[in-house]
């Protein structure tokens, strides 16, 4: 998949009314309920456009004056997934034999500092959002991953659908044993 790996921003944003905004906000609030409570069918079902670019690309450290953008690096994604590719994904968790899964991890995602504006293709919203996500694994085996998410929402048949989101880790190195979770 080539597609590019984050939302550019155009020269002029177009910001969305407060009404589309709580939309938003309640699509990513209730997203990451769904994925807290492991409701990992019901989210790839309700909340995932079938043409969705879900990605987490490596971040590379650069000197200021590299303007590259991020991911333009090919192959270097710990997800670079689709719709086909997330739904492997979760019946891989469903059929119970994930031994990092078992007994279950304990997993909060927090999400803040939600803005959003109207793409250039009708209908679509860019959003952008703050996350933290804290996992608890087993008796001591904690870990705090945080970041930006920068998606592309489309109303279909009434309901906000992710089409794109491209998760950034602001960490270095990050100390966790995976990234087996969804953001």
């Amino acid at each position: 998949m080539n597609a590019p790996t984050h939302i550019a921003a155009p020269a002029k944003l177009r910001y969305v009314d407060r009404d589309t905004l709580f939309e938003v906000e309640r699509f990513l609030i209730r997203e990451a309920r769904m994925l807290d409570e492991e409701r990992f069918r019901e989210w790839w079902q309700t909340q995932l456009a079938e043409d969705v670019h879900y990605v987490l690309p490596v971040r590379e450290i650069r000197l200021r004056a590299d303007q590259k953008p991020i991911g333009s690096n090919p192959g270097a994604f710990v997800f670079n997934d689709n719709y086909m590719m997330l739904d492997m994904r979760i019946r891989r968790l469903e059929t119970g034999l994930v031994w990092m899964e078992d007994p279950r991890n304990y997993i909060r995602r927090f999400i803040s500092n939600v803005d959003a504006a109207w793409a250039e293709v009708d209908g679509e919203v860019d959003a952008w959002s703050n996350f933290i996500v804290y996992r608890n694994r087993r008796q001591r085996d904690e870990t705090v991953v945080w970041g930006t998410k920068q998606c592309r929402l489309r109303k279909v048949d009434g309901e906000w659908k992710l089409t794109r989101r491209t998760i950034l880790v602001d960490q270095r190195v990050v100390l966790d044993k995976n990234l087996y979770f969804f953001l």
